[in-house]
């Protein structure tokens, strides 16, 4: 089930994290504190990670927050390619990105 398509960034391989929205985050939070991800560049866990902020990425201004995938996993994504953040149907209660 498709979640929402993304942009990595250049940080991604760096720092093995995928930025996603709130929205993603809330559905993906039901999976738990760690779960399944699967990539094109191999298997393992990942975890959701959020980091409060106050860049000029927000609507408003003030503090926020950016949320995202984080798993070594992550590093072997190419930056500026764009991924589908999906749950697993082959595997319940997995990610995919791809």
């Amino acid at each position: 089930m498709l979640i929402e398509r993304r942009t990595v960034s250049h940080k991604t391989p760096m720092d093995g994290k995928l930025e996603i929205s709130a929205r993603a985050a809330e559905q993906l939070a039901r999976l738990g504190a760690t779960f399944p991800l699967r990539t094109a560049g191999g298997e393992g866990s990942a975890r959701l990670h959020a980091m409060s902020c106050t860049c000029a990425k927000a609507a408003s201004p003030g503090e926020h927050l950016h949320h995202f995938v984080e798993s070594d996993i992550l590093r072997t994504l190419e930056p500026g390619t764009d991924v589908r953040v999906e749950l697993d149907d082959a595997r319940p209660g997995s990610l995919s990105i791809r």
